[in-house]
């Protein structure tokens, strides 16, 4: 009788810690919008798949769907390094003031679409600034300024999320200024980088890159299972333009008037329906489109989130 008790005994117990785990999940969710102005933007995608565009903040997470924005009511971290992938998203940071979190938080990966997350590497050592990962194929692409002795300065991935990484030598690359990283969604050796000098691509990793075309002050570049979309500088006017992999031709989409000197800095496609785009400016100007640049609606104005 006793070998069933403590069995017995043993599935109340793991009942009890899921209730418990379950109910501090359940506690989390997107609401009512309390703090409308937002001052530091750190990235912008469709996370767990669905359809509604989610921002990472200094301050925690917002999200906007059908019936406007709506703010996570807890898990305000400080989410840098922000990438969406269809099983949730991979950031970096620093935890929220008064948090048991070490700071900073290293490479972490939510599911719950930030209700919890785990710490996969570096916790409590390593802030990435600069992350990008596959949207299905979960490779991780980092470029970290925080050498520590399991990880030394540079471009580094990894395919096990986390569990261990591989330097690339970023062969061919030139610039000296960085915009941002950004992996194919599906094919994991292909990485783009934008930068002052152009985009440039790798097909192994980040092992070896060549420059992608004439362009030069790229601000933002977004990969799609086809092409991508990239944002740069130029004359003082400011382009989004589509491209192939395969054909030399871009195509320059539309953008609102208003935003010929402001810099685009964050760009986010929805991986259900490429016509849907999201654009994040330097002013911190958020504006989406549904019929790819046809028509643009602007859900935030210089921070200040549209209600």
């Amino acid at each position: 009788m006793k070998k069933y008790k403590i069995i017995f005994g043993l599935l109340v117990l793991i009942l009890v810690l899921s209730a418990c785990n379950s109910n501090e999940n359940e506690g989390f969710s997107f609401e009512e919008v309390k703090n409308n102005q937002i001052d530091h933007i750190h990235g912008l995608g469709y996370i767990n798949g669905e359809s509604d565009v989610v921002i990472a903040t200094h301050f925690g997470l917002y999200k906007y769907a059908k019936d406007g924005w709506k703010e996570a009511n807890s898990q305000k971290h400080d989410y840098m390094g922000f990438q969406a992938v269809r099983e949730g998203f991979f950031s970096s940071g620093h935890p929220e003031e008064g948090s048991e979190y070490k700071n900073p938080l290293g490479l972490i990966k939510s599911i719950d679409k930030g209700a919890s997350f785990e710490q996969l590497a570096f916790y409590g050592e390593i802030d990435f600034h600069y992350l990008t990962a596959g949207y299905d194929s979960n490779t991780i692409y980092v470029l970290n300024e925080m050498p520590v002795e399991e990880m030394n300065a540079g471009l580094h991935y990894s395919t096990d999320e986390g569990s261990s990484w591989t330097k690339a030598a970023m062969n061919g690359f030139t610039s000296d200024y960085i915009s941002n990283l950004s992996a194919h969604p599906t094919r994991k050796e292909l990485l783009t980088i934008g930068s002052k000098d152009g985009i440039f691509i790798s097909n192994d990793h980040g092992q070896n890159f060549k420059s992608m075309n004439d362009t030069k002050m790229v601000t933002y570049v977004t990969l799609t299972e086809t092409g991508g979309y990239y944002s740069n500088l130029e004359n003082d006017t400011v382009y989004l333009k589509f491209f192939l992999f395969e054909s030399d031709e871009e195509i320059n989409i539309q953008l609102p008037k208003e935003l010929k000197m402001d810099p685009i800095t964050f760009i986010a496609v929805n991986p259900e329906n490429q016509q849907e785009i999201v654009i994040v400016t330097n002013s911190n100007n958020i504006y989406i489109t549904k019929d790819e640049g046809l028509s643009w609606d602007q859900i935030a104005s210089n921070g200040e989130l549209a209600k």
